[in-house]
């Protein structure tokens, strides 16, 4: 779904509720003017208000929330509901946010629905223990429960939905998120509402000894978001937001730790943009910023993420094993193949495969084998996926040869090398291949042992690893390649 499609939407998502909580505000305004009120009262709701307004101008901001956080003024709005009514509580909800954001000239949109928000939220609360009487402890109990929990979930479904819309994400899981990164503090402040109604019944100045550990609450919560917020920035990439080279390492090495301890599989794609330098040259930096953001936005449902470098990104792939990993890298290639991005137009991507412990077994090994395969999809055409398969030694043979599980990672790693200096050079084709085969078999005539003959068919691919320190242009140059007799090439 482009941008403009879900800009589209969102009137469809804001004008009922916008309707819905002017309805709400009006009726309860009406009710609160036509109904007498002690000076008492007044200055009771204009303490809560006041409080609300304080609290809403200090938002909690909390780990794993797809808004901007939570306020306080929700202890406020619990306990002017249920102390007062939800006529009068409907008032100071929808007053206190609506007056605050006003004065920090927000967006008309935003004050409306938010305020609406509130105030449905209020109503919802208000209305629901309008029919439970008395003023004993297990009333106030009952009464502060019910109206927490009916103003928790209205705020959360409402706020989901605008979000959901604005940014395309899944409704349902993105609620489920928020509702269980939202629950316990919710539930906390529930807690204080109770404490802060009971206190007003006993006598309102008691209750600004509540004051003193909300602001504890808050701070503390301010200060360890900051923490948490600067150790996640040290790991993510801040174009992209995804994870940046030092946390795909160390994420890296973490999987594979896990899944050699549970005998599981494990598989690291890697995703190059096609003629990403083209879309730079053409249509500037800021341009190119905005394709890696919208690739990598599509890339998270896959699997975790990270930003190695350049248009280079890598989707870490726990569990899957090479076939259900190539099913995965296709969606990727195929979805973004059809990604339509203004002024760009269409963009390809190719992607290269390696698992574990099919193709590797170190952290190392799987990076050099899965960027191979990479560079093997980008040389034979692009806009596609390239699985790596060592075949240019027998690796069940070499498994025997290897004394250890560390030799036969070595052997698969030279391997990949093979591989990657024939796609790098595809003049000679799988020449590599050919020439360690050719060395296998003058050794077997020899007569010499097995063992030494794979040694042999692994020095005879590897007899061009240099190839990987010349640039193409100088590999390319048909003058040079003229000047190679025929007779020299081994075919």
């Amino acid at each position: 779904m482009t941008s403009r499609s879900r800009t589209a939407q969102l009137p469809f998502v804001i004008a009922p509720v916008c309707v819905a909580g002017a309805a709400a505000f009006l009726a309860a305004a009406f009710r609160f003017a036509t109904t007498p009120h002690s000076a008492a009262t007044l200055a009771g709701l204009g303490a809560l208000l006041a409080g609300m307004m304080l609290a809403d101008r200090f938002p909690v901001p909390l780990d794993g929330l797809d808004v901007t956080g939570v306020s306080l003024a929700f202890v406020f709005g619990v306990s002017s509901v249920v102390l007062f009514g939800w006529a009068a509580g409907v008032v100071v909800v929808v007053a206190a946010p609506a007056i605050g954001q006003l004065l920090e000239h927000r967006p008309g949109v935003r004050v409306a629905y938010n305020a609406s928000v509130h105030g449905l939220a209020a109503a919802g609360g208000g209305l629901l223990i309008a029919p439970i009487g008395g003023r004993g402890v297990g009333a106030v109990v009952v009464k502060v429960a019910l109206c927490a929990v009916a103003q928790h979930v209205a705020n959360a479904t409402l706020i989901t939905a605008v979000v959901s819309g604005s940014t395309g994400k899944p409704f349902r899981p993105l609620l489920r998120a928020n509702v269980n990164a939202t629950i316990l503090p919710f539930s906390l402040m529930g807690s204080a509402s109770l404490m802060l109604v009971v206190l007003w019944q006993r006598s309102p100045v008691l209750s600004f000894a509540l004051a003193g550990p909300l602001l504890a609450i808050a701070l503390y919560q301010r200060s360890t978001h900051r923490a948490l917020r600067a150790m996640r920035l040290a790991l993510t990439d801040p174009l992209t937001g995804l994870g940046n080279h030092r946390h795909f390492h160390d994420r890296l090495r973490q999987e594979l730790a896990d899944a050699a301890e549970r005998s599981r599989e494990l598989t690291l794609c890697l995703v190059d943009i096609d003629d990403f330098k083209h879309v730079n040259d053409r249509f500037g930096h800021p341009t190119g910023d905005k394709v890696l953001a919208q690739v990598a936005t599509r890339l998270r449902q896959d699997g975790e993420a990270f930003r190695l470098g350049g248009d280079a990104i890598a989707v870490v792939l726990p569990g899957l094993g090479e076939s259900s990993a190539l099913a995965t890298a296709t969606a990727i290639v195929e979805r973004l193949g059809v990604l339509g991005l203004e002024q760009v137009g269409e963009l390809t991507v190719s992607a290269g495969v390696a698992s574990f412990p099919a193709h590797a077994q170190t952290h190392e090994e799987l990076i050099r084998l899965a960027d191979a395969s990479l560079y093997c999809a980008k040389e034979n055409g692009k806009n596609r996926v390239h699985v790596c398969r060592p075949d240019v030694l027998d690796l069940p043979l070499l498994k025997r040869l290897g004394a250890s599980r560390d030799r036969a990672a070595r052997y698969r790693a030279a391997a990949g090398l093979a591989q990657a200096v024939d796609a790098r050079d595809t003049y000679t084709g799988s020449h590599s291949k050919r020439v360690g085969d050719l060395a296998a078999r003058i050794a077997t005539r020899m007569g010499v042992e097995e063992e030494q003959v794979e040694l042999l068919r692994l020095a005879g691919s590897l007899h061009d690893l240099g190839k990987l320190a010349i640039p193409e242009d100088s590999l390319r140059r048909d003058d040079l390649r003229a000047r190679v007799p025929a007779a020299a090439r081994v075919r």
